[in-house]
């Protein structure tokens, strides 16, 4: 999904041609749409003679929004049934799955089955009918799940067709559907409830909805089920004798037998949306600190090779691995050898965008080094190499307080594209060259290529500045105000595995290679991301 422009899915809905059930004689049934919608369906007002409900697709965690999809379906009101007064809200009724119910002498009644007592006028819809047939209603639900896949739209759209029809003459009818999450966790998670139906002294009545679950942006709607929710009011003189079998469907209530009034919610069972489990979408900005220079070999096209990115680098190797529960996804490297604090928001060929727009609505965490570029530190370590820079710090206050500020504004930019709940690591330099007072300080012969072009007073002048642009980095975190940002002190990560240490965790002077001089290798990476772990609670 990565450099892709961000469109919008339309769920559509096919044609569906519903078969008459045997027994029952509905016409033939084409029913349009699901045409997707913006706005959420809510109950719309009952027809008094079995309309359809209108169609509607709920649309949820469009690709513009950084939050987190929590569902809020609008419940419709209490039914008020004729005769019988008003009844609780659809969907806060306590159910669970039951077996088929009837009472004696109606244990083979097909569906809903009908006991007409002496002297009910049941009212036929078939002329001619023998006033002691068997009367039933039968409901059936269509479905189909898909998923999209978009650039910026991972998301799975359940749809469905619900009818009830009788071969009588029903008092009154009221019926909806609502999805639910049936997921590890978030089972009896309303999702969705679409419009109802409802009408008098009729047959026939159907509602046809859908949802749109957001896969990045809600971490359920793996699993879910159907629900079709019917009060079902017989003639006067009659009672219901039966909660018999449906084809495709279960019973989770059935109450009202041996009544004129039942209500019932049936399900289709789980259903699997289609979604992949839930991941950390992950993103790596910054320059080669996070890049991975100094760890060949490189990444290929479509990487631009001057971007010097590693597999070896730290964002690399926590792929696969927990955050917050869930398993960290590819990563999304976008950190570039050489980056300046404004080729996060601009970009620096052709090849790619600004790296700050492959922080998407959906991405959970983003990691971050940048600044040491901005102070100039590369070409100021050259300086000491070549010359001597032992006699005054390297970065001045203004130069950090001018980096800072627009450390904060970076930071705050990035935030602001991130899932509302995501996490911007933000990581500090390490010292890579001895510290004096802290390490052995190299000998010649030991450590040839640093000892002979940088003496004692240049290591200690490098050492402050590595830590003045980390305290200056946890400044500009502390100065967003946000708790969604962390930073990551990586100052004392090689210690102990310093440049000229028996086992350095850090290049020092590389012939072959110079831009690869000074930054972590494999082994520096592997300590970088521990260390990332152990701030961010990552788990292997």
């Amino acid at each position: 999904m990565d450099g892709k422009r961000r469109s919008r899915h339309r769920a559509t809905f096919p044609w569906w041609s519903l078969r008459r059930r045997p027994g029952v004689g509905v016409p033939i049934l084409v029913v349009v749409g699901l045409l997707a919608a913006v706005q959420p369906a809510v109950a719309a007002s009952a027809a008094p003679t079995g309309a359809t409900a209108a169609p509607t697709v709920s649309a949820a965690g469009e690709s513009g929004s950084t939050e987190a999809w929590e569902p809020r379906p609008d419940l419709p009101g209490p039914v008020v049934v004729p005769r019988k007064g008003t009844r609780a809200a659809p969907f806060t009724s306590s159910t669970r799955p039951v077996s088929p119910k009837a009472l004696p002498g109606q244990e083979k009644a097909t569906g809903n089955g009908l006991r007409a007592g002496t002297g009910s006028a049941v009212r036929s819809r078939t002329a001619g009918a023998e006033q002691d047939a068997d009367w039933y209603c039968q409901e059936q639900v269509a479905r189909r799940t898909s998923v999209n896949a978009d650039a910026d739209n991972y998301s799975a759209t359940v749809e469905y067709f619900a009818e009830l029809s009788c071969n009588f003459y029903l008092d009154y009818a009221y019926g909806v559907v609502g999805v639910v999450d049936r997921s590890a966790g978030y089972d009896g998670t309303l999702l969705y409830v679409g419009s109802p139906f409802a009408f008098n002294r009729y047959y026939y009545g159907a509602t046809s909805g859908g949802v749109r679950i957001p896969g990045d942006f809600y971490d359920g709607g793996r699993q879910v089920e159907i629900l079709f929710e019917l009060y079902l009011l017989a003639p006067i003189g009659t009672a219901w004798g039966a909660c018999g079998p449906l084809p495709g469907l279960r019973y989770l209530l059935c109450e009202g037998l041996g009544t004129d009034l039942l209500h019932i919610v049936l399900g289709t069972g789980t259903l699997d949306t289609g979604l992949a489990a839930p991941v950390i979408r992950y993103t790596a900005l910054g320059d080669s600190y996070s890049a991975g220079t100094g760890a060949p070999p490189y990444l290929g096209p479509p990487n631009p090779a001057t971007c010097r990115r590693a597999n070896a680098t730290y964002s690399m190797q926590i792929r696969g691995d927990r955050f917050r529960g869930l398993p960290i996804d590819r990563t999304n490297l976008k950190a570039c050898h050489g980056a300046r604090i404004s080729d996060l928001t601009n970009p620096r060929s052709l090849e790619e965008f600004a790296q700050i727009e492959y922080v998407k609505p959906y991405t959970r965490l983003v990691t971050v080094t940048i600044g040491g570029n901005d102070l100039g530190f590369a070409a100021k370590l050259r300086d000491c190499a070549l010359s001597d820079c032992g006699g005054a710090p390297l970065v001045t206050p203004a130069e950090l307080q001018a980096t800072q500020v627009r450390l904060v504004a970076l930071y705050q930019n990035i935030l602001s594209r991130m899932r509302s709940d995501g996490v911007l690591a933000v990581l500090s330099y390490p010292a890579f060259l001895p510290i004096p007072g802290v390490d052995p300080l190299p000998t010649r012969l030991g450590c040839f290529g640093t000892n002979a072009t940088i003496d004692t007073a240049e290591l200690t002048r490098i050492a402050e500045a590595t830590a003045q642009a980390r305290d200056m980095i946890a400044a500009a975190v502390r100065a967003t105000g946000d708790g969604r940002i962390v930073f990551v002190d990586a100052f004392d990560a090689f210690q102990g595995h310093r440049v000229c240490s028996d086992g350095p965790w850090s290049n020092g002077f590389v012939i072959s290679d110079p831009e690869d001089s000074f930054h972590p290798n494999a082994a520096g990476y592997r300590a970088v991301a521990d260390r990332l772990r152990q701030v961010l609670g990552i788990t292997l």
